[in-house]
């Protein structure tokens, strides 16, 4: 991803990219925060320890977490961990990274079948050990009480913190809320990005948590008739799918498929 943000466009040269390296339209400019270009433009691992970007606070690191939530066969405290980790390497703050671990735990309830409330209960619950996790677990518990004080508006999304996406917190707020009170997929995204701040950030993870809640077929279909890369993006959706099932038979020890090793060099 790094090298579709830098690069004029895939490097033909190269024989371990993969085939999503040579797709084109990734190698568009879409505004990424400074927080991951200069994270990920290094080989430097950050740890929690020695985080990257320390002072990141915003929500750039929420977004590309929800697939760990997607690894339904780990336990919870698992799948936390490893979107914390994740997110570690560009937001170092801990109001960042964990709001990334918590976005991974309520996809990840919610794949199990859980409703949002009790995906929300859960993951606050593998936050609550973690130093400075307060904001984060004060935000999620605002999303859930602002579901019972009215009709949804633009105000009360407002009320839940700002709405500038420079607060994960806030951003994960908007999220539950949007995603809890949405009527349909097409309500709650429009809910989540009709307000006065960026609103592509609360529209991802809104997206996110009705994607997993109501599937791919509630998308509205004139919306995915325009949607850019969509061949791109439902095949990598497959291939995840068949990696976390069949994953040993791909590359295991006694087995491996040419055509997948190629597909995803490792």
């Amino acid at each position: 991803w790094a090298a579709t943000q830098r690069d004029w466009g895939p490097d033909e040269r190269r024989k371990d990219n993969g085939w999503l390296a040579a797709q084109e339209w990734l190698y568009s400019r879409r505004g990424p925060d400074n927080a991951t270009l200069t994270g990920l433009g290094d080989d430097v691992l950050g740890t929690l320890d020695r985080p990257k970007n320390p002072a990141a606070r915003d929500a750039g690191a929420l977004a590309r977490s929800a697939p760990f939530g997607l690894l339904v066969g780990w336990e919870p405290h698992l799948v936390c961990q490893l979107a914390v980790e994740c997110a570690a390497q560009t937001h170092g703050h801990p109001e960042a990274y964990l709001a990334a671990g918590a976005y991974a735990v309520v996809v990840h309830g919610m794949a199990r079948g859980q409703d949002i409330a009790t995906a929300v209960r859960g993951a606050a619950a593998q936050l609550t050990p973690r130093p400075g996790h307060e904001p984060v677990i004060a935000a999620m518990d605002q999303a859930l009480a602002a579901v019972r004080q009215g009709a949804p508006s633009p105000d009360r999304i407002a009320s839940l913190g700002d709405t500038d996406g420079e607060a994960a917190a806030d951003a994960l707020a908007i999220a539950l809320y949007c995603a809890q009170v949405g009527e349909d997929v097409r309500h709650g995204l429009r809910l989540a990005v009709n307000h006065d701040g960026p609103s592509q950030l609360t529209g991802a993870l809104t997206g996110g948590l009705l994607g997993v809640l109501h599937g791919e077929t509630a998308l509205p279909p004139a919306w995915l008739a325009e949607l850019e890369g969509r061949a791109t993006v439902l095949e990598t959706a497959d291939d995840f799918a068949m990696e976390m099932t069949q994953g040993p038979a791909l590359h295991g020890p006694t087995a491996a498929s040419p055509g997948w090793l190629a597909r995803y060099p490792r």
